[in-house]
């Protein structure tokens, strides 16, 4: 049984597609569950269950522990300790909680630039946010970067049309911080913003420009 978890998902989702990558080079089954809506049987079940022609099988659970599972699951991991177990965490997951289940974990945690560089990230304050973003991408992947930065005008949007209301899933200072930030931009930027960026994921995937991510985050930066 191994935990990944932490608030960088994009190395965390990166090192779990490995993992399941090597699963499949063994020629083992994967069975993946929705942590919000696994029940003790479904996991007992896909966990103890014995595979025709004995092919092991890999179960993998998303979001178990974030979402307080009932105390029978933590009980049957604490007490079975499955090896055939993965379970992906999008949140850093306490080190009691880890402690308590003797489970191995691998931690994924965004550094505290990245926050610096979303918090900059108005208009005209492009030379700040640019030599944020160049110190960011030094400590994380651009692909990491790229990530956290969409989401932030995904915020932005929401905060912008509905207010901290539109933002229920934050931190009560999260919402007003973004909520404030939204304040700073015009409708129309941000929604620019958000096409510029999804336009640099589509050249990002097909290869349909010869500049890496890094490069690309600059220049979108440059020109706030």
């Amino acid at each position: 049984m191994i935990i990944i978890h932490g608030d960088d998902q994009v190395e965390s989702r990166q090192f779990l597609s490995e993992q399941l990558r090597q699963a499949k080079a063994k020629d083992r089954e994967i069975v993946r569950f929705d942590g919000k809506s696994t029940s003790f049987e479904q996991l007992q079940q896909a966990l103890e269950a014995k595979l025709l022609l004995g092919k092991e099988k890999l179960v993998v659970t998303e979001n178990l522990l974030v979402n307080l599972p009932p105390k029978s699951i933590i009980d049957y991991l604490v007490k079975t300790q499955p090896k055939n177990l993965i379970i992906w965490e999008s949140k850093e997951i306490s080190l009691s909680r880890i402690n308590r289940l003797r489970v191995k974990a691998r931690l994924f945690k965004l550094p505290p630039i990245i926050f610096k560089f979303l918090d900059s990230f108005l208009p005209g304050n492009n030379r700040r946010s640019l030599k944020l973003l160049r110190q960011a991408v030094g400590q994380l992947s651009a692909e990491s970067v790229f990530y956290m930065l969409a989401r932030q005008v995904r915020y932005l949007i929401i905060a912008h049309q509905l207010g901290k209301k539109g933002l229920t899933r934050l931190h009560p200072f999260q919402q007003q911080k973004i909520a404030s930030q939204a304040k700073k931009f015009k409708l129309g930027q941000l929604l620019t913003l958000h096409r510029k960026l999804l336009y640099i994921d589509w050249q990002q995937k097909t290869g349909r420009t010869p500049m890496n991510l890094a490069a690309q985050l600059d220049l979108l930066i440059a020109s706030l």
